[in-house]
């Protein structure tokens, strides 16, 4: 038998620590609980602890090799988190390596995209198509391993990516995004004989990206609307990258959540029961309220004269590589190490899964069957914008219309075209023109509604926009006026990026809406969108022009 590392060691004491104590750090325990869900929540258990917690070393050394190698990366993420990681793909999470964009799959967000070595070691690990040359190419141009994880729309494509992140706090929207639409595709599509869409959005998080405010948008947005299908997992270091957090930070993020709407657990994220107990809570909970799981780590961990540190942010740990390779138990003369034990016991794990994923094909074969109309729907094609056009009717040339409510009014065949056409605005309908009749609002009330209402949150909604997007199903526009497109731009940007295909309607363009002074006069902004590279920039001068602009936006695929 293998000799245990310290690390590995620690962490099968923790299993069993974990099991019989309630305290912060080994229980999954919000502020208010009552005995009976708190018995519930103590009877999980890691089912394989050593193989886990050996997987986990093993991540940890992957990532150090590469970040090593490249002389470039963030150590402090991949090896702080390792747990974390170990029970979402070794045990938790549902997914099919095979099958990575099946529709019924839980999603994991990297919004702290900065410790992607932490995604790409859990990806090889788990069976994804990512190999170990890949792996071991971190950064290097090309490769499928970039300093910052990137979505199928950007080249060359690295399967078990759910979206672009790498700015800080906009991965939180993603995942705020995806949750809605799989809110609103479970309302419209599952029946009470047959549930095809039941999976969670998870996504991890860490200080910088809770600071941004796009977060807190986002954050809002998700408790309002009820969003309990998200789990935010929040690595709490108390590490930034100039200082350690309490020099910029002194709110409670627990407390502030709460506040929100939100279900707040404490766990020690080394504790693979507590995190255990915790994750499964949260997606057993049909409580209303979207979780934040505070994850307290020790960023860096693994190499211990780094650990804890700001040095850990970066890659401080690249001179020692070598002795925390030893630590870890790994073997000296061969790096990027995995164990024939963890490549057996992910195997082995793979099978449940697809055994599951065979299971779902099943019900929804059986749900084809009996829902004729639901899947003709799932499955209709895009309309082209000829056809589009076609339904559309015209404009009286001279009529003078303005393209606002020229706009107002071809969107409404789009509506009825494209079932799955989501659009929106930050507190705008009434002047943006962007309200799509009969269609009903989305709302905690109504997630079938393809109406969305985002507040006074622009950036929020920029974020909400692309995780939407990023799930698949939908196409999706969100409208405001173009003098807060500035708000947004962060989200544009990776929009832009990625090749996903959102639409930004943006109305009040010009010097002519003078009555609300220069402050809304956005003269311009427009030569500034049209410089960003892969943002396609229509700006229709009556209504016919609208309704192409609008026919061409649906349509296109990025």
């Amino acid at each position: 038998q293998e000799s245990l590392s310290r690390s590995q060691a620690a962490m099968l004491v923790a299993a069993f620590a974990g099991s019989l104590s309630l305290s912060i750090g080994a229980s999954a325990a919000p502020r208010s609980r009552s005995a009976v869900n708190m018995q519930v929540a103590a009877e999980a258990q890691v089912a394989q602890p050593v193989a886990l917690a050996k997987a986990a070393d093993e991540a940890r050394g992957l990532a150090i090799d590469s970040i090593s190698k490249a002389h470039s990366g963030h150590m402090g993420l991949p090896l702080g988190c390792a747990e974390v990681g170990a029970v979402l793909w070794g045990q938790e999470m549902s997914y099919n390596p095979d099958d990575p964009t099946w529709l019924n799959r839980d999603r994991f967000i990297l919004s702290a995209g900065h410790g992607s070595m932490f995604l790409y070691s859990w990806l090889h690990i788990a069976g994804y198509d990512l190999p170990k040359e890949e792996v071991s190419n971190f950064r290097v141009k090309d490769s499928k391993t970039p300093g910052h994880p990137e979505w199928q729309g950007m080249h060359p494509h690295t399967p078990g990516i759910e979206s672009t992140t790498g700015p800080l706090g906009q991965g939180i929207g993603n995942g705020v995004g995806m949750a809605a639409a799989a809110k609103q595709a479970a309302a419209t599509l599952n029946t009470a004989d047959h549930t095809i869409i039941d999976h969670h959005v998870v996504v991890l998080c860490g200080d910088g990206c809770l600071q941004e405010g796009v977060a807190n948008e986002a954050v809002a947005f998700a408790g309002h609307e009820k969003l309990d299908n998200l789990i935010l997992m929040y690595d709490s270091n108390g590490v930034t990258l100039d200082k350690m957090a309490e020099h910029t930070q002194s709110e409670d993020v627990s407390m502030r959540f709460e506040a929100q709407g939100w279900e707040v657990l404490e766990v020690d994220g080394h504790d693979m029961d507590a995190i255990t107990k915790a994750y499964r809570y949260a997606k057993d909970s049909d409580n209303g309220k979207p979780t934040l799981i505070v994850c307290k780590t020790i960023i860096g961990k693994g190499i211990d004269e780094i650990a804890g540190t700001c040095a850990a942010h970066g890659e401080a740990g690249v001179q020692y590589q070598d002795s925390g390779r030893e630590a870890l138990g790994l073997p000296a003369d061969e790096k990027w190490y995995v164990s024939p034990d963890t490549y057996d016991y992910f195997k082995s794990h793979k099978a449940e899964l697809v055994a599951k994923y065979d299971e779902w094909q099943e019900t929804f074969k059986a749900w084809k069957a009996a829902n004729a109309d639901k899947a003709a729907m799932l499955e209709k094609p895009a309309p082209s914008a000829e056809e589009l056009m076609a339904k559309m009717g015209g404009f009286e040339v001279g009529s003078g219309v303005a393209t606002r409510n020229a706009g107002a009014e071809v969107l409404q065949p789009i509506a009825q075209e494209m079932p799955f056409y989501l659009s929106g605005s930050a507190d705008l309908h009434g002047s943006n023109k962007n309200y799509m009749k009969g269609v009903g609002d989305f709302s905690k009330n109504n997630y079938a509604g393809r109406n969305f209402y985002y507040g006074i949150r622009e950036h929020g909604m920029g974020a909400i926009l692309n995780g939407m997007a990023f799930y698949g199903l939908h196409t999706v526009s969100g409208s405001t006026f173009l003098v807060f497109s500035g708000y947004m731009m962060g989200s544009v940007r990776v929009a832009a990026l990625s090749g996903l295909p959102v639409s930004y309607i943006w109305t009040h363009d010009s010097i002519g809406v003078g009555e609300d002074g220069p402050t809304h006069q956005p003269v311009e902004v427009v030569a500034g969108l049209r410089a960003m590279p892969n943002l396609d920039v229509m700006r229709p001068g009556d209504a016919e022009e609208t309704a192409a602009a609008y026919a061409s936006s649906v349509t296109r695929p990025d």
